[in-house]
């Protein structure tokens, strides 16, 4: 077998579990392929903080980084956040360590993939009516860098010490409360932009779906630049794709109706953010919600869940795998186990079509006996890896 290591970051508060679950499914899987993964942990987030005095230790920042492939359990959790998270801002990890790797690796493009099958509408926050037979494919790219996010941590260095003071321009953990004024600083660059775009249009000709683009061009200027970027390559380049743009306000809204969402919504970093885990609500709980980021030129890439580290769970078997789990079929794609990966999504929907669900996605007129914990739900996906089923999901 082919032997392929990845960095492995098991998170905070019920990251642990989850990861466990998620990690045994998706070297089970890769074996469908002659794939034979090798995890090597890199610890990072407050459970390192106790061992290494930092919630991103530079080994394990640069081994990850060395690996080019991280399989991320989620950083977090407010009860540290709050307590050392306030002596010490600069150490909160979400921060910390996300945007550490993503600047360093580049990871431009954040997939989000959203997927409504009729079978199981019923678990959906929306009306059933308004989910096709045909299902919905919303697959979300966040553009992963620049924007909101890195504007003043990027561009402080540029500005002269009296413009700072006058404009408020500080970074995050320098924020007192006590200003006069702050000032975000947003930014894009014309060649981040037009690659983005290149690789977003290219994965919907690819997907046979239209390309919605998310902006907010009626007031902002550079989501003018956004639009005006996004129009051209579409057109010159891509003219066999449907391109629609829309604006962020009623892309929010339309979350409700969500077959009006069908195809690859391109999204800058802040409304990506919002939209996808507003999306994942809808679709029925943030506990599903898989991601990868991906470096389009290197093919460095991290894999990690959007849903959160669920704090408040950790340790009693009651979190909600399933998004970890998907999200390990996405890193199985990546490196090329597409028989693995396609085996973990079809085990997910057979565990949910068998009516099992974690307590998050249990609904009122369901029977307690289908309500399994985290390590149950992994069981019996793991055993649906290799069920033969005529059903099809």
């Amino acid at each position: 077998m082919k032997e392929i290591k990845i960095a492995l970051v098991k998170g905070d508060g019920s990251g642990p579990e989850m990861m466990e679950v998620a990690c045994k499914i998706a070297i089970k899987a890769a074996k469908k392929d002659g794939i034979e993964i090798i995890f090597e942990e890199t610890p990072m987030g407050w459970n390192a903080y106790s061992n290494f005095g930092d919630t991103l230790p530079v080994t394990s920042f640069w081994r990850a980084v060395e690996l080019g492939t991280i399989f991320f359990g989620g950083v977090g959790d407010p009860k540290f956040d709050d307590s050392i998270g306030a002596e010490i801002p600069e150490m909160k990890p979400e921060a910390r360590c996300l945007l550490a790797l993503r600047k360093r690796m580049e990871l431009l493009l954040n997939f989000r993939p959203m997927i409504y099958y009729k079978v199981l509408d019923h678990l959906a926050n929306v009306k059933s009516e308004t989910i096709p037979n045909s299902g919905i494919e919303q697959v979300f790219i966040r553009f992963l860098l620049e924007d909101s996010y890195f504007g003043n941590t990027d561009l402080i260095n540029e500005i002269s010490k009296d413009i700072r003071e006058k404009l408020g321009i500080k970074l995050k953990q320098d924020v007192t409360g006590n200003e006069k004024m702050i000032t975000e600083m947003a930014y894009y660059k014309k060649k981040t932009i037009e690659k983005y775009f290149r690789a977003a249009f290219a994965y919907a000709r690819a997907k046979s779906l239209p390309l919605i683009s998310i902006d907010k061009a009626n007031v902002m200027a550079r989501y003018d630049f956004w639009r005006k970027i996004c129009t051209r390559i579409g057109r010159e380049e891509f003219p066999d794709v449907q391109l629609v743009h829309q604006l962020v306000d009623s892309a929010n809204a339309l979350l409700f109706t969500p077959a009006k969402l069908h195809g690859v919504i391109a999204c800058g970093n802040e409304h990506g953010d919002i939209l996808s885990d507003g999306a994942a609500a809808a679709l029925g709980s943030m506990g599903m919600m898989c991601s990868s980021a991906i470096n389009p030129d290197t093919g460095a890439a991290m894999f990690e869940s959007g849903a959160g580290t669920a704090p408040t769970l950790a340790g009693q078997n009651k979190a909600n795998p399933l998004g970890r789990i998907l999200t390990g079929a996405m890193m199985l794609r990546h490196i090329g186990a597409t028989n693995g990966a396609d085996a973990i999504e079809k085990a997910v929907r057979m565990v949910l079509i068998n009516g099992f669900r974690t307590a998050d996605l249990a609904q009122g007129n369901e029977q307690p006996d289908a309500i399994l914990g985290t390590k149950e739900i992994g069981e019996n996906a793991l055993l649906s890896l290799e069920y033969k089923s005529r059903i099809q999901v």
